[in-house]
This record gives C-alpha cells, structure tokens and sequence, in this order.
C-alpha cells in the first residue's frame, strides 16, 4: 500500500491532478485489528482517522456508529481527506447511546439505568424521534411547534398567576417555568421556587424586567416534573442515576430502541482543514468547526436534532457550527434544534441547496438559521418553522442572500420577521429573488425585519405573502438602506419605529416596490414608483404566482410578465449549475464607502498613516445613549465608532467606481469632546481644491457634502481630519451612495 501510495503522489506531482489515495473501510461488524480493507473493515472511524492521510478516502458500511467523526489530520487542497458512504448504504452517526435493562415500575412507567447525564441538554429518543420530558400541561402531539401550553391570569416580576395549576404546593418547587412573558418576544425558562395554592401563584428565580414579565395571556409550561403522567413522557432521576419513561406506545420500551443523547457531536472538524464529508447522516449530535477550520465540504448530510438545551441559548456552541474560512455545505437535509440548526460565523462560505428546518423550539433569540461573517452566500435553500424567527443576520457583512424559499416562523413568540436583523452594519448584504411566506406570530408578524441600527442593506426582487404586518421593515435609524423591485401580496402597511423617535432613514430608498396597504416613512425618505395593488391584479395567487397581469407593469415588483418564475428554495437532487459564489455588488444608491460604520472592529480600508492616535471605540449599541451618558443622542453607533485624538489625526479612503460631471453627496456623524475641539469631513479630487464640513459640538450631529465629479474623474479621496489639541473626536455612519 505505501509504494501505491506513493506511485499517485508521484503521477499527482507530475500531472498536476487531485491525488487519490488510499481506500479505508469501517464496518460496525469488523474489527480495528484488521487492515481496513472492503473484505476485512475496520470497527471504528477513529482508528480510520488515524491512518488516512492527504488523498485517502474512508468508506463507511451500513450501521449506526455511536462515535464521533473527527479526522486526525488535515487534508490539502490538492488532496483532501474524504469520509463517505459506501455504495449508498445507509450510515448513521448518533450521538445518543440505548438505555437497556428496562424494569416496570407503578402504573406505564418504566425504569433503566442511565449513569450519565448531560443536565439541561439532557434529550430522549425512541425510535428515533424526540420524547417530551415530564411536563405540565401535557403539550400533546406536535409538542415542540404547538404545544398546549397554559395561560397566566397575572404576574410580576418574579410571580405568575394561574387557577389552573393542580394544587400540589410542594410539587412544583424545583420545577422549571417555560414562559413567553411580558411581550412575548421570546420564552425564558427559570427555576420555580415556590406555589401557594391558595393564591394560585408560583414565585421563581431571576426577576425579569418589563418587557419578560408574566402578565395576563402569557403561555407558559412547568417542565422536569418528578412524576410522569402521559405517554411519551421521560424523567431524569439524578439521585439515582436513572431514567423513567412512559413509552409513547403500548408496549415494553425494550422494543421501542429508547436511546438518550451522550455526546454534543456526532462530526468534530475543529482546526481541520481540506476535508469533505458526503453521503453520511447523523442524529443527537451537531457538526463542530472553529476559527482555525478552512475549506470543508458537507455534501449530501442528513442531520436531526442536532442540539438541544432545556435552558439556555446553544446556538454558538452546539448544533451545525460553520466558523473559520471557505465551508461548502452542499445538498443537506438538517432539522430539529432548540435553538439555531445551522450557525455561520467566519468568511467566505457558501450554504447551497439546503433543507433546514424546525429549529428554536424552545422560543429563544435566534433563528433557524443564524448567520454572521462576512462574504457569505446563502443561496436556493428552503427554510422551514422556527418557534421565532427563521433566518437571524445580526453581524452579517458583504453577504448575499438569494434563491431561498423561507416560511414559518412565529409558532411560539410574536414580533418577529421572518428574516431578522439588528445593530448591524450589512456593508451592502443583498437580500435578492427569495420567497418569504407564512409568518404565524399572533402579533407584529413581518417579512423581511431589519431592527434599530441595520445600515448598508440591499433589498430586491423578493417576493413576500401571508405576512400580517409590514413586509419590508427598517427601523430607524437607520442608513442607505436600499428596497426595490419586491412584490408583497396579503401583507401589512410599511412603516417604522424607534423608541426614541429619531424618524431617521437617512439615504434610504423605497421604489418600484408592490406593496398592499399604505407607506408611512419619514418625509426624507426617497419613496418613489411604487403601487399599492390587491390579489386579482396577479396572474393566480393560489398558486402563487405573483407576476402580474398587465404587461406595461413589467418595471414594478419582482417578476417581468414576459419572464419564467425563478426558481428558490431547493432540489436536494439536482444543485443549481454552476454553483453560485459571491460577488460584491454594484448597485445604484449602494453605499460606496467601505467599514463605513467600523464594525468591522478596526480601521480596514482607512488609511491612517500609521498614526496612534486614531483607534476604534466602544460604540452605544443600540444607539440611544452615548457611553457614560443618560441623554439619549441623535445617532447611534452600533458596536464600534472612530476616536481621533489627541492631537492632530487624518483618517483617509479612496472610493472608486464613481462617473465623471455626477453630483454626489457624502455624509457622516461627528462630534467632538468640547467646543475647543473642531472634526472635520472632506473631499479631495485630483486638481480641485478640498471641500470641508466641520464641527464643534460635543454632541453627534450629521454633516453633509454636495460635490460634482470632475469631467475624468471616477474617484475620490475622503477623510476626517482632527486639528490639534487635547480633546478627541468621534466618527461613524458614513455615507457616499453611488449615484446612478
């Protein structure tokens, strides 16, 4: 095998090609003492691992491998590790182990000894689906999207009220209160202290502030009851290290394969590199990558439940965790988290012809999909249920979204969007050619949902129905925020918020858009072109076709009438051809200035001159107060903003791609530590003099410039100089739209 194997090194090294290396076997039925061959395979894949090299490949034989998949090693480009099925048998990584040794107990409970436990990621199977554990009230059949949960009659801070909790005083305490209070963003969950039966009240640990506190209407469960009283129920017996089980069916749970989570993951590639993954499927257990993974391939997955917590968001820590650089995630069927199914952080990779689904049943934060990182494209996948929001983009920069069907949020909480975004600085993301349908929250139910402080976003061609409130929303403030071209159908009016009543959206655009009700945005806003039409003027709504009838409309909305519907969402059995990748837009009115908010964490793409006296700040993230202040101020600065000072400093960026003889307007948000300071903001053309826009006043305050390109020009320097002194001054939401 090494003269083989070194035989392809050779030819590879000579030819150029991809090396095939050698061939590994492992069976649940062979032996790690064998050779690893398809006659005699080996028993586990961590002894596969540690003899595969670059170019080699690890055929796995049918079975469930109750082992986690972590290369040894990494692969390179020309010759990566690959870990497949062999001739499509099927192959299962779990994460659970069987429970065995089942005695009868009083009544259908059934118990077995279980001698570990992972606390709150605690999580039971039976022939594979997921067991409710020990709850009041019984949550029924679909008990992770509707559950029947009960209905507060009142609360406070640390109480809840309810005349319909059995009275058993000193049952509940120790019991866990899973509770979608005050505003019902989201359902927390908190430890119960105490019931007095004769109030009907349960007090709890960790008061909860306004907008969480139990309040008349709000649904609520009690879970990790001591008893058990519904088939399909389980209880986790710590003291005695055993687990106890109402069987979902009539019959001894020895023939139900009862089975419960042991390990996080089922696929582990942090620090690895070149490796691809296909063909393989896994249950209980997620796929971990970190910062140091790169160029990874997962093609052809099928994952359920992959993470899980009865308390806590486990979204950075657990489930589908794309991080680090350049993953391809191919063709996956991924379902079942409490919290995200799939969550990217890190650069340059690409999600495409996905099914991702039933992620945040326990009603938390994020979404289904949770996606960060810059120079992401997610691309003809289907997004399915989701117990808040289907797609989170808080921290996603230079992105693209496109070609993704997206329905089903809002089963457990309400305010929501079917995408959602926040405090982000999108560094002109694009949202483009997506189906955003179904939106279930029993308030403020919307499409497309960019929170206070999303600047730099790019929304086109989308298509969004059954949507009960605005089907595009920006809050404010917010800047350069571009929507065009999208067709809405049984949707919301289109407006704003901000609680501090900023009425901000400063260089957004509103144009050629369908909407169904009408437009309430501030006065500033470009609000052009678009038409407020009803169902019978599309082609058949039923089937939801949205093109519309009349072909002189051919320039509003997101379809030509003379145009086929374009396909989203996905195939998992034909990828579109070829692949998409990312490519940076050019769009007009987009922001050309790059960092233009310094999210990014640091001065890239301004230049300083090596100048210490220039550093990125603590911004007021949400944006009302600035840091150690009580005033609320007229901008907000998200997470980063630029110091200059003391002294004298000059942060400069050559934009380019502008037109000659164009008018252009260039803004920012300055201030200055005291009136003795002066900040300013300017333009330099080649063979013109300079134009400035200035600033003294401590608090923020925006500053435009109007100037006109040269007849060769296709460039400008900007900048924002300090002049010298003691004090310090601050910069942040730039703006340069790309005028067309």
């Amino acid at each position: 095998m090494f003269r083989r194997k070194m035989m392809c090194l050779v030819i590879a090294c000579l030819s150029g090609v991809t090396i095939h290396g050698a061939e590994y076997f492992v069976s649940p039925s062979g032996s790690d003492e064998n050779p690893g061959t398809l006659a005699k395979p080996l028993a586990t894949i961590q002894r596969a691992s540690a003899l595969l090299q670059p170019g080699d490949t690890c055929y796995l034989r049918k079975g469930t491998y109750r082992q986690i998949l972590r290369p040894t090693r990494s692969g390179r480009a020309d010759a990566p590790i690959s870990y497949t099925n062999w001739n499509n048998e099927p192959v299962l990584l779990s994460g659970a182990d069987r429970i065995t040794g089942w005695n009868k107990e009083a009544g259908r409970i059934y118990a077995a000894p279980m001698p570990w436990s992972l606390s709150d990621d605690n999580q039971v199977f039976a022939r594979g689906n997921m067991l409710c554990e020990a709850c009041w009230p019984d949550l029924g059949q679909d008990h992770l999207f509707k559950p029947t949960r009960a209905v507060a009659s009142g609360g406070s801070p640390n109480t809840l009220i309810c005349d319909q909790v059995p009275v058993r005083s000193d049952h509940w305490k120790g019991a866990r209160l899973w509770c979608a209070g005050g505003a019902a963003w989201i359902c927390w969950t908190s430890t119960v202290t105490g019931y007095d039966p004769d109030s009907h009240t349960l007090t709890f640990k960790e008061a909860r502030e306004t907008w969480y506190t139990p309040r008349q209407g709000s649904l609520f469960v009690l879970k990790g009851l001591p008893t058990l009283h519904a088939p399909g129920q389980w209880f986790y017996d710590a003291s005695k290290k055993r687990l106890l089980v109402i069987p979902p069916e009539d019959t001894d749970p020895s023939e139900l394969n009862i089975e419960a989570k042991r390990r996080v993951d089922a696929i582990d590639l942090s620090g690895r590199s070149h490796i691809h993954i296909k063909g393989l499927s896994f249950r209980a257990g997620g796929i971990r990558t970190d910062s140091r993974s790169a160029n990874l391939v997962l093609e052809k997955l099928h994952g359920r439940y992959v993470s899980h917590s009865n308390l806590k968001d486990v979204s950075r820590s657990s489930g589908v965790l794309l991080n680090g650089k350049g993953i391809l995630m191919l063709s996956c069927d991924i379902g079942y988290s409490s919290s995200s199914v799939v969550s990217v952080r890190g650069t340059d990779h690409r999600i495409i012809n996905c099914h991702i689904h039933h992620g945040g049943y326990s009603g938390l934060w994020r979404g289904t999909v949770a996606l960060s990182g810059r120079r992401i494209l997610f691309s003809h996948n289907t997004v399915r249920h989701a117990g808040r929001d289907l797609i989170n983009t808080h921290g996603l920069m230079e992105s693209c979204l496109q070609y993704n069907d997206v329905s089903g949020a809002g089963w457990l909480t309400k305010d929501l969007g079917m995408f959602y975004g926040h405090n982000t600085d999108f560094a002109n993301t694009v949202f483009r050619y997506n189906l955003v349908h179904d939106n279930h929250a029993a308030h403020c139910a919307m499409g497309i949902y960019f929170d206070h402080l999303s600047n730099n976003a790019i929304v086109h061609h989308n298509v969004v129905w059954n949507v009960g409130m605005d089907p595009i929303r920006f809050n404010n403030p917010g800047y350069c925020n571009l929507v065009f071209n999208n067709t809405c159908s049984n949707t919301g009016a289109v407006g704003t918020f901000d609680h501090t009543k900023r009425n901000d959206l400063f260089a957004s655009r509103y144009f050629n858009n369908i909407f169904n009700k009408t437009i309430k945005l501030p006065d500033h806003v470009a609000v052009y072109a678009n038409r407020l039409i009803a169902r019978p003027e599309f082609r058949d709504p039923a089937t939801h076709d949205y093109r519309l009838k009349n072909p002189s409309d051919a320039l509003v909305g997101a379809y030509s009438p003379d145009n086929e519907l374009w396909r989203a969402g996905c195939d998992l059995q034909t990828p579109p051809e070829p692949l998409p990748v990312y490519r940076a837009p050019r769009i007009p009115w987009m922001n050309t200035v790059r960092n233009a908010c310094f999210e990014l964490g640091s001065t890239e793409s301004w230049l300083t001159d090596g100048a210490s006296n220039v550093e990125i700040v603590q911004g007021n993230g949400w944006g009302n107060q600035v840091v150690g202040s009580t005033v609320n101020h007229a901008t907000g600065t998200s997470k980063y903003e630029l110091q200059l000072g003391p002294g004298h400093s000059v942060v400069r960026q050559l934009v380019r791609g502008l037109s000659p003889n164009r008018q252009y307007t260039l803004s920012a948000w300055l201030r200055t530590s005291d009136e003795t300071e002066k900040i300013f903001l300017g333009v330099r053309q080649r063979d013109t003099e300079d134009i400035t826009a200035s600033t003294s006043l401590s608090q923020w305050i925006r500053k435009s410039i109007d100037f006109t390109t040269g007849p060769s020009t296709n460039e400008v320097s900007i900048f924002i100089m300090k002049h010298e002194g003691d004090g310090k001054a601050w910069v942040d939401n730039i703006t340069l739209p790309l005028t067309p």
